[in-house]
């Protein structure tokens, strides 16, 4: 790398922190609230666009999609049709929902849907995977770019770090939302430069002949085998749960589209993701098509998968001034962008979801923009410092954690039965379902089974090691609980959704039943006669047909109920129970709502006994004839 490739990266590097800071300052006419500073306010559709694009473009993809074509073929060319149908599911199924409610994290959904718990669980299971993703986002870019940088890892780790956790200690949600449009025009402008240099070497009819005859143009395996790790079905409906779960059950998306200032507005971006996602994909293909057709007779002597693209670069365009310091930039950009939009993200759950409950439970009232921007100015620092504690967990956990959150979610859209207690027992068995075959496939270490590599591609020839390719792809198992554990990670995301939907329904279920049956139960035992509910003895015998008379009137007539803070006056009531021969007993339909009613009715007969001033309309009534009758009768016995 020579002093030109180091000037071009500093000057892209430069040009978009200082893009992304003037840009967060021009507030004029912007309402300054909690909310706009931890989502942003104000951007338009495609830089917003860009934006969501980029939030799941990390440095991974950029280094691992070219990689993965290079060594199992283009079969990740099914994500294609797969995103058109994931994307509109996202704008006009679940995006609807969200934006409506105003929310500020997407996860408050899950308290007014059904309790705290379930969000405090979502909320946990967040910012634990973006904690851990976000490991991979700052080594694996560094480890790469230092093999043709000569920049030590370290301060490479720094500098990520640094100027994304500045983007939002400065600027807010607002600023990462620039910069990472920028970043992902960026990562748009370098490869299409890799590509059309690379073309400047060889032809496409060369680089077509290549891969077919090589068995990278892969594009019909259709079996269903689970284990298969990219299949047409893989892809298309393991993929779709992987894509809804990241662009609508996912914080780090979710606040693009909440900062729009319309429904319609949101709902474009979606949809335009179609588009900016086909294009980076078709980007990363051609790539690793071109690396292919250039190495298809010796494999590269690399030590990581990761860096098969760096190599290729430094090999190929070299030549070409300031072409490496382009290339280092664009994976820079797709790092920062990844940190500064899951620093946001973890930021406003933190914020919103931790700080504003204890704030509230203090009785120190609501947020402003400015306590929110004071309290972003810490909550990244402390997120990069967590990077380097389990990065060998990263990958699993960001396959696993999607699906069960977009189960919750799918639950309280479509099973509106579902209760909370229910919805979070399902997402604890569908955590558990996840991690169980992510950590079983980690220990049983599934290795890829990579095709051929070319006269010198043998592991003994070469200092690469095949287990470095990583979760790229597996060798299907044939036997044991292997088998199980070999599902390819594609899955995993459709199993946390499928394992929440139905064990919240069953557990639902089991608890309607069970308060039946108890219900039936102590209905029973009540109505025996050793559990009867005890009243005040009536002594006096007017008393006693007082009460029998009101018992009577109860039975026909509207309940009357008493209120003691306004002077014993009786206000009517809409429950009519039935009453039978027993003097003190009211029996009702063998539920526990019934018996409730039941104990009620007999301590407001028990007041009305202790108070004889309580009477009802109809006995005031019949007071009223009965002293009108009598008055006519003595008027009539005197004028006799």
């Amino acid at each position: 790398m020579e002093g030109i490739d180091f000037i071009t990266l500093s000057v892209c590097l430069l040009a978009i922190s200082v893009y992304g800071l003037l840009k967060s300052k021009q507030t004029v006419n912007e309402e300054r609230t909690a909310r706009s500073a931890m989502v942003g306010s104000g951007a338009s559709v495609w830089s917003v666009t860009l934006s969501v694009c980029s939030g799941f473009i990390s440095s991974i993809s950029l280094l691992g999609f070219p990689a993965e074509v290079y060594y199992q073929g283009g079969m990740m060319l099914w994500f294609a049709p797969m995103y058109v149908i994931a994307f509109p599911l996202v704008a006009y199924v679940f995006l609807p929902v969200i934006y409506n409610l105003r929310l500020t994290t997407l996860y408050e959904y899950f308290e007014r849907r059904f309790n705290y718990n379930c969000r405090f669980a979502t909320t946990t299971l967040f910012c634990i995977q973006m904690i851990l993703y976000n490991s991979v986002a700052l080594y694996a870019p560094s480890l790469a770019i230092s093999s043709i940088t000569k920049i030590p890892i370290l301060l490479s780790i720094f500098i990520t770090a640094f100027l994304s956790a500045t983007y939002i200690c400065v600027g807010g949600a607002k600023a990462a939302i620039h910069t990472s449009a920028l970043q992902m025009a960026l990562i748009f402008v370098t490869m299409t430069f890799i590509i059309m240099a690379s073309l400047n070497e060889t032809t496409p009819f060369e680089v077509y002949k290549n891969v077919v005859q090589g068995n990278r143009l892969i594009l019909n395996d259709f079996r269903v085998n689970p284990t298969i790790r990219h299949s047409v079905w893989s892809l298309m409906i393991g993929g779709m749960g992987n894509v809804v779960s990241l662009f609508a059950a996912n914080q780090l998306s979710m606040q693009r589209y909440l900062g729009m200032d319309s429904l319609k507005s949101a709902q474009k971006v979606a949809l335009l993701n179609i588009v900016c996602n086909t294009l980076i994909l078709f980007s990363y293909v051609s790539v690793g098509f071109l690396i292919y057709s250039y190495y298809k007779d010796c494999h590269p002597n690399i030590t990581n998968a990761n860096e098969l693209l760096p190599q290729y670069v430094t090999d190929v365009l070299s030549k070409y001034p300031g072409a490496v310091g382009l290339f280092a930039a664009a994976v820079y950009s797709a790092g920062i962008s990844t940190l500064s939009a899951s620093f946001n993200a973890v930021s406003s759950i933190l914020i919103n979801d931790v700080w504003k409950h204890f704030r509230l439970r203090k009785n120190m009232g609501e947020m402003s923009h400015e306590h929110v921007q004071k309290a972003m100015r810490f909550t990244p620092g402390i997120c990069s410092q967590l990077q380097s504690i389990v990065l060998q967990l990263s990958f699993i956990v960001f396959g696993a954690g999607g699906g069960p959150v977009l189960g919750s979610f799918v639950v309280g859209l479509f099973c509106p039965v579902v209760k909370g207690r229910a919805a979070f027992i399902g997402f604890v068995f569908a955590v558990i379902a996840c991690f169980t075959v992510s950590i079983g496939s980690a220990i049983l270490k599934v290795k890829p089974y990579p095709l051929e590599l070319g006269s010198c591609g043998d592991p003994s020839n070469s200092t690469f090691n095949i287990d470095n390719l990583g979760r790229i792809t597996s060798t299907p198992l044939m036997f044991g609980l292997d088998r199980i554990f070999a599902i390819s990670y594609q899955y995993y995301s459709v199993i946390g959704v499928v394992t929440n939907v139905l064990i919240s329904i069953a557990a639902q279920k089991f608890y309607a039943q069970t308060s039946q049956i108890m219900g039936e139960l102590v209905q029973r035992i009540l109505t025996t006669s050793h559990f009867r509910p005890s009243v005040i003895t009536i002594n006096t015998a007017a008393k006693m047909k007082r009460l029998q008379r009101l018992k009577r009137q109860y039975s026909t007539m509207e309940q009357v109920e008493v209120d003691d803070k306004n002077d014993g006056t009786p206000q009517e009531s809409h429950a009519k129970p039935r009453i039978d021969n027993d003097d003190h007993l009211f029996k009702y339909p063998g539920n526990l709502r019934g018996v409730k009613k039941r104990r009620k009715l007999v301590e407001k007969t028990t007041v009305i006994a202790k108070n004889p001033n309580c009477v009802t309309k109809n006995e005031e009534s019949a007071k009223n004839e009965k002293n009108e009758n009598t008055a006519k009768s003595m008027q009539n016995s005197s004028e006799s």
